[in-house]
């Protein structure tokens, strides 16, 4: 494996694995996008656009290895920051002030706010709303039906997700008064927790689409359990699948699972990783709050 596939291949696990585990630390954090657009939008906004000709010896390593220095952001005092890009993938380092040091990963502030978080955000290209229908997921559809049998669906919400994730359990838990209120749940399967969290991802999504909401259902009731039924070797295109959706992910921003993706009443596109505390919902969702008597949210009110 070349350094540059080792260098991205890291920076994405470690990223994944420890935010979305809801961890804390200086760990690293990969984004995909378009580099040769950014590019050319850095190159037309000249008082944004850093000087290239003095690089970091860091920073110049990585350029010899193959990767595009694209540009610097202002971080603060002690930290410059950088959007590089390798074959099409974004990514956000940092640099210590003296050139000495690379720092590859999750930078939190002293308050722990998730500053990469806020710099992905900033500083490279994300997708719209639209671009999350182009995504692999499993509908759950709303279960408001009226007397006369017609479904009806009063908002859309997208959650990434990984079947062996504990908080994302929660958050299905949480959703399905929702969806009793009106609520589609669009659920984006990615795959880095555990080793059989690809077998369950390919699973989910190889199934008849009418059979993935119970395929899912019994995943989360009967989280961490051996099902057969969702234990299955991902093909090419699943293994495809689920790579376009963990770039989705990254691209927006979403370090963690589960990744809520939401419109506000405005069409504004927001996102928040980690599971959510449960006043939040009638936000996200746009519906009414919900009862929730299960005392495994107890921890969420």
């Amino acid at each position: 494996m070349s350094f540059t596939s080792r260098f991205l291949q890291r920076s994405l696990m470690i990223a994944l694995l420890v935010t979305g585990l809801l961890l804390t630390g200086l760990l690293m954090a990969g984004l995909t996008g378009n580099g040769q657009a950014f590019a050319q939008q850095a190159a037309t906004q000249p008082g944004q656009q850093s000087s290239l000709l003095d690089l970091p010896e860091p920073i110049q390593h990585l350029q010899n290895q193959g990767l595009d220095i694209l540009r610097e952001f202002p971080v603060g005092a002690s930290l410059r920051g950088w959007v590089v890009s390798f074959e099409g993938r974004d990514l956000i380092v940092y640099t210590t002030t003296d050139g000495e040091f690379l720092i590859n990963g999750v930078l939190l502030n002293a308050q722990g706010q998730d500053l990469t978080e806020a710099h992905q955000k900033e500083w490279l290209p994300r997708p719209d709303w639209n671009d999350l229908a182009s995504a692999s997921y499993l509908t759950e559809s709303s279960s408001r039906i009226t007397d006369s049998g017609d479904r009806i669906t009063e908002n859309t919400l997208y959650v990434f997700f990984d079947a062996n994730c504990p908080f994302c359990q929660l958050a299905w838990m949480a959703l399905q008064p929702y969806r009793a209120a009106g609520l589609e749940v669009r659920w984006i399967p990615v795959a880095y927790l555990k080793p059989d969290s690809r077998n369950r991802a390919a699973a989910l999504l190889s199934a008849p689409p009418s059979r993935q909401p119970l395929l899912l259902e019994r995943n989360m009731k009967e989280f961490g359990q051996p099902l057969p039924e969702l234990d299955k070797t991902p093909d090419n295109l699943e293994r495809e699948q689920l790579q376009a959706n963990m770039d989705l992910m990254q691209s927006l921003g979403i370090n963690g699972t589960p990744g809520w993706v939401w419109q506000d009443a405005d069409g504004k596109l927001h996102t928040h990783a980690g599971m959510l505390r449960l006043p939040r919902l009638p936000d996200v969702t746009g519906l009414p709050a919900q009862q929730h008597p299960e005392p495994a949210l107890m921890r969420f009110r």
